[in-house]
């Protein structure tokens, strides 16, 4: 039993983790809070639960009962204090701590009720509940990782978690003789209600916080095993279509502008290259994929997204279809689904044949995870995967929201061995927004220097980018000047373009 319950536990406390970094964005924080209020929680339950110990029964079927409750409820409840209200931290902090009071108040009640049943020595009671409390939690930690959240989802899979603490609390109940037995299983029905009604009523309450974070209807969605994925779609006065993605909240991109975005992001390393096999990292919505195939010189693309649900929504969701005009779907294309960091590094070092011409169109770095992706050791790797004439682009964030993030970038190219020419454009959805053109540096020369020349096809008939936008794109008034930060390479041991893209768009929406 000691086993069981320290493994929902521990459930318990991934499940605030893990909503904190999809709604909030921040892993590190979220992660400080809910191990510091639980710990501090555990710390005062244990105290309470040795009070209670006189009456074990009750005291354990009651702690067991409000865990559940709370515990299946808490992540559709937090969801949706943070979507309607704009309140997380608080909420969360108390959600923490009062599920860490009723799990520090388990182990002493447990060993309350092993008193009534057997006669054992107490270093023999605390080895074997300690040990069961560690074997449990490993046991908790890998199934909602690799089972629970991956196969049922975090709402309803803290429920099943909570059915856990309700069959230990009737155990309990059954075995275990109570003083008075009707206030016992009147708290366990009351429980078992109460989790029929959060199953009942959690994906409601989720819905309504989701749909009032987006501003148009929802027309596709679906919580994959890495992120939440919603599609919103609304038709504007004059006929314009503008369909959304967005990634855990975030947007990806608007049917409105993203020619503009996706036109920067491809054609001038397509261009300058004259790509025959292209690398694209990142970029599952398929759009920067059609764009890579308007060339004619492209006779291979390999596409590597992290996520298959998105590679699958992009040629399933009929708004998204349309946006990338069924790109993914095209013979020239190679689809693989795997971690960019993992398949780069076995890439490099396979010898398979190189690419012209390599995009990366990761989300911004903001968690440590992401970081990765724009690191000195990835962009090292990259030099491996290109011929000896290939070029790189990066999409790097706004160099006005978040200038440290957008130099960083810059500075971890140069530091793995690239010569960058860094450039700018306006997506009205997102506002000034850069990318880092790069090509290995010549020997002897220096990158911080040495500065590639962009080139685009002016006969591709692009609805925004001309030769002479791309010119411009490459000049940057002094409010954005790289002179204006001091900034050093980004590298997994030491992510500082993480904590630069946390840091960014101070007092903007």
């Amino acid at each position: 039993m000691a086993a069981v319950i320290a493994g929902a536990g521990v459930a318990y406390e991934l499940s605030l983790m893990l909503l904190g970094t999809v709604t909030v964005g921040s892993t590190e924080r979220a992660n400080a809070v809910v191990l510091g209020a639980a710990m501090f929680g555990m710390g005062v339950g244990a105290t309470t639960g040795g009070r209670l110990a006189r009456r074990p029964v009750e005291a354990f079927v009651g702690v067991e009962s409000l865990l559940a409750v709370l515990g299946a409820a808490a992540a559709p409840i937090l969801y949706w204090s943070w979507a309607t209200l704009d309140a997380f931290w608080g909420p969360l902090l108390g959600v923490a701590f009062v599920l860490g009071l009723c799990i520090g108040a388990e182990m002493p009640l447990l060993a309350a009720l092993n008193d009534r049943l057997a006669e054992q020595r107490a270093s023999t009671v605390v080895a074997a509940f300690t040990a069961a409390d560690y074997f449990g939690a490993l046991a908790g930690a890998v199934a909602f990782a690799f089972v629970i959240r991956p196969w049922i989802g975090l709402v309803q899979g803290t429920v099943v978690v909570a059915v856990v603490n309700v069959a230990m609390a009737a155990a309990v109940a059954v075995i275990v003789p109570a003083r008075r037995a009707l206030p016992v299983v009147m708290v366990v029905a009351v429980a078992a209600v109460g989790l029929i009604l959060v199953s009942t009523f959690a994906d409601r309450v989720t819905d309504d916080g989701r749909q009032r974070l987006y501003r148009d209807p929802i027309v596709a969605r679906q919580e994959s095993a890495f992120q939440e994925i919603v599609v919103t779609r609304r038709v504007h006065p004059g006929g314009i279509v503008d369909t959304r993605l967005f990634l855990d909240g975030d947007l990806q991109l608007s049917s409105v502008d993203s020619h503009r975005y996706h036109e920067a992001l491809v054609h001038p390393v397509i261009s300058t290259t004259v790509a025959d096999r292209v690398l694209v990292l990142g970029g599952g919505d398929c759009v920067a994929v059609r764009e890579v195939l308007r060339h004619r010189s492209v006779r291979h693309v390999t596409l590597v997204e992290l996520d298959p649900a998105v590679t699958a929504m992009a040629s399933e969701v009929p708004e998204l279809r349309a946006l990338n005009e069924g790109a993914c779907e095209d013979p020239r294309v190679e689809v693989v689904n795997a971690d960019a960091f993992r398949w780069v590094r076995s890439r490099s070092r396979s010898g398979a044949e190189p690419f012209d011409a390599v995009i990366a169109d990761f989300p911004d770095p903001d968690t440590v995870a992401l970081g990765r992706l724009y690191s000195v050791e990835l962009y090292t790797m990259l030099r491996g995967l290109l011929e000896p004439d290939g070029s790189l682009v990066v999409q790097c964030g706004s160099p006005f929201f978040a200038p440290e993030a957008f130099w960083t970038c810059e500075s971890t190219l140069q530091a793995a061995g690239w010569s960058v020419t860094p450039y700018h454009i306006d997506v009205p959805s997102f506002g000034d927004w850069g990318f880092q053109f790069a090509q290995p540096a010549p020997a002897g020369t220096d990158p911080r220097v040495e500065r590639p020349i962009l080139e685009v096809d002016g006969g591709l008939g692009l609805r925004f980018l001309t030769p002479d936008v791309l010119r411009a794109a490459q000049v940057f008034p002094p409010d954005v000047a790289r002179d204006r930060v001091s900034v050093r390479p980004s590298t997994i041991l030491d992510p500082t373009i993480v904590d630069a893209t946390q840091g960014a768009w101070v007092g903007y929406s």
